[in-house]
């Protein structure tokens, strides 16, 4: 009676050795990462949302006229496009985790000390900080999800989305019972403790993957990826048609997003009379209708082809919202803010796409940068824009406009988005 299994061979036993150690260390320090995803997540957006409520309050006390709020409200795009353009060639060079290492610090840091500044520099110095930070976590998320859960990418993108969503609404909404309390400095610092704490898992993960002598994130890629360098996979993403409708959308996204974030209470406050803490509700809700609708996104973006479809959906449901606000802005505002805050769906769709759009984790830091930087780049302008328009007393009508015609712009080239493709290749 013969054996019918096959010989083992040294050398197909070393083979067979050498490539399940990837699948049996990719899960060291997962746990931890899980952790760092949810904390950095629940505090990345607070510095954005938690001080447009208390707009008054800030500028009385550090001397804003109409148009330094306004820049104010651009300084977070353009500094998350900056980060968005550096953070892939820091990633590079000390690994992923040490770059969101560095990001979580700058937010928590620049979070705490502006709430300090005695005067308007000082509060945009360490404003700066902090949306650096929140342009390098806000691309570095997806790759991250990536490399620590290639099974798990849409259950874990659902999750971290979900939270993220979360970490815009309770800001403005408690922003001012704190500040009533204890003072606006107080409601605005308050949330870069949650970013301190962030860095401990992210260097627990860290040094119980270098226990376990794990290769950093981009410095060794598996063996699904390319074998071709860092600028060829930079021209192949940057060179293709799918890449430049995502980071159209997202300049789009960002026009939108900002705007709202920035003037939605002012312009409320004004047209229908609303007080600033009802105003600040409305911001809440705004925000809060990502969450459920977070539960979806990924699955979506994982299943269907026609990625377009999905934008056109979400650009008509705000530009509803928007006309309601514009023409009946008294007359039941909740639900015109809640459709207007279908808008940042657009950004969920975005990054979770990047993961299913691109083969490998240096494909997806790439394509996460360009999308982040053109379109923060592009769209930060408009709360400047706004600025402009409110110092020269134009009507806020001409802003609504300008909000409507970015989402036809959405529409415009979702046809791009029609065909399932991988830009990195």
């Amino acid at each position: 009676m013969t054996n019918s299994q096959p010989a083992t061979t040294p050398a197909s036993s070393s083979a067979s050795a050498k490539s399940t150690k990837p699948a049996a260390t990719a899960r060291q320090g997962r746990g931890a990462a899980y952790l760092g995803i949810l904390l950095l997540a629940f505090g990345l957006l607070t510095a954005i949302t938690s001080y447009s409520p208390l707009a008054a309050s800030i500028s009385a006390d550090i001397g804003l006229t109409d148009v330094t709020y306004g820049l104010l409200g651009t300084v977070g795009p353009f500094m998350f496009a900056f980060a968005s353009l550096i953070t892939p060639f820091v990633a590079r060079r000390i690994s992923l985790e040490w770059t969101i290492v560095i990001a979580a610090a700058m937010i928590g840091a620049g979070q705490i000390l502006r709430a300090f500044a005695g005067e308007s520099i000082g509060f945009f110095a360490w404003s700066i900080v902090a949306m650096l930070g929140i342009g390098a976590g806000n691309m570095l998320l997806p790759p991250l999800v990536k490399r620590f859960f290639p099974d798990r990418i849409v259950s874990v993108s659902t999750v971290y989305l979900t939270v993220m969503v979360f970490s815009t609404i309770y800001p403005p909404l408690l922003a001012v019972p704190i500040a009533e309390w204890v003072g606006w400095r107080a409601a605005v610092g308050v949330w870069g403790v949650i970013e301190v704490i962030a860095v401990l898992p992210w260097l627990i993960a860290i040094f119980t993957r270098r226990a376990s002598a794990v290769p950093s994130a981009l410095a060794a890629a598996p063996d699904s990826a390319p074998a071709v360098s860092h600028s060829v996979i930079t021209k192949r993403v940057w060179s293709h048609p799918t890449s430049w409708a995502m980071l159209v959308i997202y300049a789009m996204s960002t026009m939108n997003f900002y705007t709202v974030v920035a003037w939605m209470p002012t312009i409320l406050g004004q047209t229908a009379g609303i007080e600033p803490a009802v105003a600040g509700e409305l911001l809440a809700l705004y925000a809060a209708v990502g969450i459920p609708i977070g539960f979806f996104v990924a699955p979506l973006v994982a299943k269907v082809r026609n990625l377009g479809m999905l934008y056109v959906v979400v650009a008509v449901c705000v530009i509803i919202g928007y006309l309601g606000l514009w023409f009946m802005p008294g007359t039941a505002p909740w639900l015109w803010m809640l459709l207007a805050g279908i808008s940042p769906t657009m950004f969920s769709i975005t990054l979770v796409a990047t993961n299913f759009r691109t083969s490998n984790e240096l494909g997806g830091v790439t394509l996460t940068g360009m999308v982040a930087f053109g379109g923060f780049f592009i769209g930060g302008f408009a709360p400047l824009v706004v600025g402009v328009f409110a110092a020269n007393n134009l009507p806020w009508s001409v802003t609504y406009i300008m909000l409507i015609a970015s989402l036809v712009v959405v529409i415009g080239v979702h046809f791009m988005l029609r065909r399932k493709v991988l830009v990195d290749q």
